[in-house]
C-alpha cells in the first residue's frame, strides 16, 4: 500500500514539473524596478555572452521563440531576461506575440554614462527602409535596455532603420506592443509604427536618449496610443561613456538641430501623449499627413510638453477636423514657438501654455482655417504673426514687444481680456471683421493635476518572494480543464502566511470553478504583464462561479496591501450568441480595502467588471485594465479617498472579434453574432461609475461604445464626488458625460474627446434634475451624431475652449434647469442654437458661435462673440463694380452669372462633385486692376475648392503660368496676389477629393 502511494505521488510529481521546460525565476535587478518581474529563461541560458564581441543574435532569437507555445494549453507568454552587459546584434530580431525581453536598466542621467544592458545594433546601414532591429508581434513588449549603434559617428550622421518597429509585416493584429524604459543612444530613428499594416493601442513609457532623425513616429494607427515620460535631447550621447560619443556643443548638435525631430505625431486615433521633453531639435512635435494613408490627419491629447532650444516647437502641417490639444505646455528659447502652415484645417486648443521664442511665437500660414483657441497662455517672448485661421486669445499676458499681434488679411481673431507688459498695439490688417476688446475677464484657472506623484504608486509586494503556482506543492494546472480554485488558493495563503510575496502563473489557461481572495501582502502576477487587452497570450484565468446570480459572491476579492497584475480575466460561458440576455454574473474582482493596485489587466466577455465602492477603498490605484464588460465596467466609491484610475482601455471589440487570431480566438465569440455585441453595449453598458468619492484622480481613460461613458452617482451632494481628470476619452457612446451628483468641490475634466452616436437621446453632456454640483471641461473636442450636444436639467456645466464639430442633429443645447456657459470655443453652425425660452440660463463669451433661433440679449451673458459665417470688413469703395461682368464655367455654365449677381441666395455649381480640371471664369470686359479674389461660399460651407490654380489673361487666349496656387477654405476662400492688370481671371479647380460640388455663391 505505502509502495503504490508512492508511486502514484512520484508520477504527480514528474507529471506537473513537466508542465514548463522554462525556469520560471524572480528577477532581482541590479537597478530599482517599479514591478517585481519573473522571467522564464535569461539570455544567458541560451548561449549569449554580452561581452560585446560576440554576435548574440542567435541566442536571443532561440530564447524569445522558447516563450511560444508554452505550457499544456501551448500559449506564448513570459520574458526573456537579459542582464546587464553589452551585447553584440549584427542580425535582427522578432518578438513573438506575448512575449518580453527585458534587461537591467538604469533611468539614463545627462551628461552620465550609459549603464545596465546594452544592445550594440549593426544592421540595416545606410538604408532606414531596411528591416528594423526589433520587430514586435501584438501584445509583446520591450522593456529595460539600451540601444547603442558604434558604427554611427557623430561626424557623418548615416541612415539606419528603425530601432523598434511596432507590428510585424502582413500580420493579422499588431496591437498592444509596450516599449517601456528604453535608451536610445544613437538610433537613427526610434520607435515607430508598422507603414506596412499598421497596429492600434502603442505604449511608450520611459523612453530617453538622443534619436537623430525621429524619435517616435506614430502613424497608421486605429486605436489609443499612449506616450508618457519621454526626454529628447543630443546630451544622453555626448555623456554616455561610450566609444566615439560626440562632444558637446560640436557638428553633431548642429546635425539634429538642422534634422531631428523628437515626436512626429501622423495618423492616429485618440493619442494620448503625457510628460515630453525635446530638446535641441529642428522640431520638437510635428503634427503631420499619414504617409500610408492618404488623407488622414492626426487629432490628440498633450499634456506637459515642454520643447527647450529646438528650431520650432510645435509644427502643424497636418490637423484632423476632431483636433489637437495642447496643455499646460512650455516652449522656451525656439526659434517658432507654434507653426500653423499651409491647407491646415480643423482646431488647435492651447490652455495653460508659455512660449519664448527668438523669432515667431506663433505663426500661422494665410491659407489655413484652423480654428485655433488660446486660452491662458504667456507669451514671453516672440512675434505673433496670425496670417489666416480662425483664432482667439483670451486671458493670455504678453510681454513681447509692441506690435504684440499681427493680424493678416485671411486672419479672423477674437483678441479679448488680455494684459500687456507695453503699451498694447493690435495691427489688424483683416479684411474680416474681428473684435478686439482689452476689458478684463475673470475666468477659473487650470487646476493642478501632479502627474509625478503617479510615478510613486505602489506597484510590489513588500516580500519580493516566488511561490510558482504550478508547483507540485500547490498543483496548479493550466490545460483548461483542471479546476485550479484550491492549487491557486493555496499558493495565495502560505505567501501570506510567510509575510507576503508574489504568486505566479505561469501563461496557460486555467480554469476556476470557485472564488479566489488575494491576501494582504500578496500579488497575484500573471505571464503578460504588458498594457494589453485579452489578445490570446498569457495567464487566463476561466471564470465560472456565480453563474446566474447577480448577488453571489465576487469571483475575486482582494484585501488591504494586495496586487493584482498581468492575468486576463474570461467568462468561456458567456456566449455572444445569448444576447441580448446574457448570463448574470457577479463582479469579476472587489477590492475590500486600501492600498490595492492593479495593473496591465484584461477582462472579457464579464457581466460586471471591478466593484471598488461596497469597501472603502482609498488610495487605490488602477492602470491599464482593458477589455470588455457587459453591464458595467468600473465601479468606484464607498466613501473611498485619494484614488488613482490610469489607462483604462474598453473596447467592445475585444468581446465581438474574439474569435479572430487577432483578438484571441476565444470559442465564446462567435462571428454571426458580433453585431450583437456593439447593439448591446450601446443599450446598456456603464464604462466607469463614479459615487461617493473623495479626491479621485482620471488619467489617461478610454472607452469604446457604452450607454453611458462616465456616469458621476450618489445619494446626495454630501456623498458624491469630487476630484480631477486628465486625459479622457468617450467614443461612441449614447451619453457620454452624465452627471447625477458631485459634491461641493465639483469635478475639472482637462484635455476631452468626446464622440456620441446612435438613436435616440443621444447627447455628450448631461446633467439630471438631481445635480446641484459644477463641472467644469477645459479643452475638449465633440463631434459624432449626438441628438443634443448638452442637455442641462440642474447644475452647472462650464465648456472652456470646447470645439463642436458637430454640435447636434437636434439642437446644441437643451437647458431645463441650471446654467451652461461656453467660453473661449468653437461651435459650429446650428439653428436653433437653444431650446427656446431658456436664454436666461446659456453665457457665450469670446467663442464663434451663431444665436439662430434665441434671442441673445436674453441671454446672461452674449459678449464678443463671431458668427461662423466671416464678414468682409472692406470699404465698398476697394471693391470693383461688377455690372456688365461675364461669368462662365466648365460645367452648368449659363449659371455662371449668379457667382457675380450680388444675391445671397443664388450661386454658381459645377452640378457633380468637384474634380480636377473644373474651372469658373470671368470677363470684366476691361483691363482692371486688382490684388484679391474672394470666393465666398458661405451659404455653402465646404464647397469651396479642395485646391485651386488662379490665371489672368488679355485676351482669353494666353493664359501663361498659375499667377497664385492654394488650398480652399470651408466658407472663404481668399486670394491674395500681387497687383494685377488684366481683363480675365480664372479659377481652376484641381484638388482631387471627390467630394461635395464646387460652389460660388458670391466671387
Amino acid at each position: 500500500m505505502k509502495k503504490k502511494i508512492c508511486t502514484c505521488f512520484l508520477m504527480t510529481v514528474i507529471g506537473l514539473s513537466s508542465l514548463y521546460a522554462q525556469n520560471w525565476r524572480l528577477i532581482k535587478p541590479a537597478y530599482p524596478t517599479k514591478d517585481a518581474f519573473v522571467a522564464g529563461y535569461s539570455v544567458t541560458d541560451f548561449g549569449a555572452k554580452g561581452d560585446g564581441i560576440t554576435d548574440d543574435t542567435e541566442s536571443f532569437q532561440k530564447g524569445l521563440n522558447s516563450l511560444t507555445n508554452v505550457g499544456p494549453s501551448k500559449v506564448n507568454g513570459g520574458i526573456l531576461f537579459v542582464p546587464a552587459g553589452k551585447y553584440v546584434i549584427k542580425g535582427n530580431l522578432n518578438i513573438p506575440k506575448g512575449v518580453t525581453i527585458r534587461g537591467e536598466w538604469k533611468k539614463p542621467e545627462k551628461g552620465q554614462p550609459i549603464e545596465g544592458t546594452i544592445l550594440m545594433a549593426y544592421a540595416g546601414r545606410g538604408d532606414e527602409n531596411a528591416t528594423p532591429l526589433i520587430t514586435m508581434e501584438p501584445a509583446a513588449g520591450v522593456m529595460d535596455l539600451a540601444i547603442w549603434y558604434p558604427e554611427q559617428t557623430p561626424d557623418n550622421i548615416v541612415p539606419y532603420p528603425a530601432s523598434i518597429v511596432m507590428g510585424k509585416p502582413k500580420h493579422f493584429g499588431n496591437e498592444y506592443c509596450n516599449v517601456k524604459n528604453i535608451t536610445l543612444v544613437n538610433s537613427y530613428i526610434g520607435i515607430a509604427i508598422s507603414r506596412v499594416n499598421g497596429g492600434g493601442c502603442p505604449v511608450f513609457y520611459d523612453i530617453y536618449g538622443s534619436p537623430l532623425s525621429v524619435g517616435i513616429e506614430i502613424d497608421y494607427i486605429a486605436d489609443v496610443g499612449r506616450i508618457d515620460r519621454v526626454d529628447f535631447s543630443p546630451a544622453y550621447w555626448c555623456g554616455s561613456g561610450l566609444p566615439d560619443s560626440p562632444a558637446t556643443g560640436g557638428s553633431f548638435d548642429k546635425w539634429i538641430y538642422e534634422n531631428g525631430t523628437g515626436i512626429m505625431m501622423r495618423k492616429n486615433d485618440w493619442s494620448y501623449t503625457t510628460n515630453i521633453t525635446v530638446e535641441g531639435y529642428k522640431v520638437g512635435f510635428n503634427a503631420a499627413p499619414s504617409i500610408t494613408n492618404e488623407g488622414s490627419k492626426p487629432n490628440g491629447q498633450n499634456y506637459q510638453l515642454k520643447v527647450i532650444g529646438c528650431k520650432t516647437g510645435i509644427q502643424c502641417d497636418a490637423i484632423a477636423n476632431s483636433g489637437i490639444q495642447f496643455t499646460r505646455s512650455i516652449i522656451k528659447n525656439c526659434e517658432n514657438g507654434v507653426v500653423v502652415n499651409k491647407g491646415t484645417a480643423g482646431a488647435l486648443h492651447f490652455h495653460t501654455c508659455e512660449i519664448d521664442a527668438t523669432q515667431n511665437a506663433f505663426v500661422t500660414d494665410a491659407e489655413s482655417s484652423t480654428r485655433i483657441m488660446i486660452l491662458q497662455n504667456q507669451i514671453q517672448k516672440g512675434n505673433v504673426n496670425i496670417n489666416g485661421a480662425i483664432l482667439t486669445f483670451i486671458d493670455c499676458d504678453f510681454y513681447n514687444p509692441a506690435p504684440q499681434i499681427v493680424l493678416g488679411r485671411n486672419a479672423r481673431s477674437i483678441i479679448t481680456g488680455n494684459r500687456f507688459k507695453e503699451k498694447v498695439n493690435i495691427e489688424n490688417h483683416s479684411l474680416l471683421e474681428c473684435i478686439i476688446d482689452h476689458t478684463p475677464v475673470s475666468l477659473e484657472k487650470l487646476p493642478e493635476f501632479p502627474v509625478a506623484m503617479l510615478e510613486n504608486q505602489k506597484q510590489k509586494p513588500d516580500r519580493e518572494y516566488l511561490y510558482l503556482a504550478t508547483d507540485p506543492e500547490f498543483g496548479a494546472n493550466p490545460d483548461g480543464n483542471t479546476d485550479n480554485t484550491q492549487a491557486i488558493q493555496k499558493a495565495l495563503d502560505k505567501a501570506a502566511a510567510e509575510g507576503g510575496g508574489i504568486v505566479y502563473l505561469p501563461p496557460g489557461k486555467y480554469k476556476v470553478l470557485g472564488n479566489l481572495n488575494i491576501p494582504s501582502g500578496v500579488e497575484l502576477k500573471g505571464a503578460l504583464d504588458n498594457s494589453s487587452a485579452p489578445v490570446g497570450p498569457g495567464s487566463i484565468l476561466q471564470v465560472y462561479s456565480g453563474k446566474g446570480n447577480l448577488n453571489a459572491q465576487p469571483f475575486m476579492t482582494m484585501k488591504e496591501n494586495s496586487g493584482l497584475r498581468g492575468v486576463v480575466f474570461d467568462y468561456p460561458e458567456q456566449k455572444t450568441s445569448d444576447l441580448p440576455n446574457p448570463i448574470v454574473y457577479p463582479y469579476c474582482v472587489q477590492v475590500q480595502g486600501k492600498n490595492v493596485y492593479i495593473v496591465n489587466v484584461g477582462i472579457r466577455a464579464a457581466y460586471q467588471g471591478f466593484d471598488l465602492f461596497t469597501y472603502k477603498c482609498d488610495n487605490h490605484y488602477i492602470d491599464y485594465i482593458s477589455g470588455h464588460s457587459l453591464k458595467t465596467g468600473i465601479k468606484v466609491g464607498g466613501g473611498s479617498e485619494n484614488g488613482k484610475i490610469c489607462n483604462l482601455q474598453y473596447n467592445l471589440i475585444v468581446y465581438a472579434c474574439g474569435y479572430q487570431t487577432k483578438f484571441g480566438s476565444f470559442s465564446n465569440s462567435i462571428e454571426a453574432y458580433k453585431d450583437m455585441v456593439y447593439t448591446y453595449g450601446y443599450e446598456n453598458f456603464d464604462f466607469l461609475v463614479v459615487e461617493n468619492c473623495k479626491d479621485e484622480w482620471l488619467y489617461n481613460n478610454f472607452a469604446f461604445g457604452a450607454q453611458r461613458g462616465l456616469l458621476f452617482t450618489g445619494n446626495n451632494a454630501e456623498n458624491a464626488s469630487n476630484g480631477i481628470s486628465v486625459g479622457m476619452a468617450i467614443d461612441g457612446a449614447r451619453r457620454a458625460y452624465c452627471f447625477d451628483a458631485l459634491n461641493s468641490k465639483g469635478f475639472d475634466f482637462i484635455n476631452n474627446q468626446i464622440v456620441s452616436t446612435g438613436e435616440p437621446n443621444t447627447r455628450y453632456i448631461e446633467t439630471t434634475a438631481n445635480f446641484t454640483g459644477r463641472v467644469t471641461l477645459h479643452n475638449s473636442d465633440y463631434w459624432g451624431s449626438a441628438l443634443q450636444g448638452v442637455q442641462v436639467e440642474n447644475g452647472t456645466v462650464n465648456l472652456i475652449a470646447a470645439s463642436f464639430v458637430q454640435p447636434g442633429k437636434d439642437r446644441f443645447a437643451n437647458i431645463i434647469g441650471g446654467k451652461l456657459n461656453i467660453t473661449a470655443s468653437h461651435i459650429t453652425l446650428k439653428d436653433p442654437l437653444l431650446n427656446s425660452d431658456n436664454e436666461s440660463r446659456f453665457s457665450a463669451q469670446s467663442s464663434v458661435l451663431d444665436g439662430k433661433g434665441i434671442t441673445t440679449s436674453k441671454c446672461e451673458l452674449w459678449k464678443n462673440n463671431l458668427s461662423n459665417t466671416p464678414t468682409l470688413a472692406i470699404p465698398q469703395s476697394s471693391v470693383l463694380d461688377r455690372t456688365g461682368w461675364i461669368a462662365s464655367g466648365s460645367k452648368n455654365s449659363n449659371s455662371a452669372n449668379n457667382a457675380i449677381d450680388g444675391k445671397e441666395d443664388t450661386r454658381w455649381t459645377s452640378g457633380s462633385q468637384k474634380e480636377p480640371g473644373d474651372w469658373f471664369k470671368v470677363d470684366m470686359r476691361n483691363k482692371q486692376k486688382f490684388n484679391l479674389i474672394i470666393l465666398d461660399t458661405t451659404g455653402s460651407p465646404n464647397d469651396t475648392p479642395a485646391k485651386y490654380e488662379l490665371y489672368v489673361s488679355d485676351d482669353d487666349l494666353d493664359w501663361g503660368e498659375p499667377i497664385a496656387t492654394g488650398e480652399g477654405s470651408s466658407m472663404m476662400t481668399i486670394i491674395s496676389i500681387p497687383t494685377q492688370n488684366a481683363r480675365y481671371f480664372k479659377v481652376v479647380q484641381t484638388g482631387n477629393t471627390k467630394t461635395n460640388y464646387w460652389s460660388i455663391p458670391e466671387a
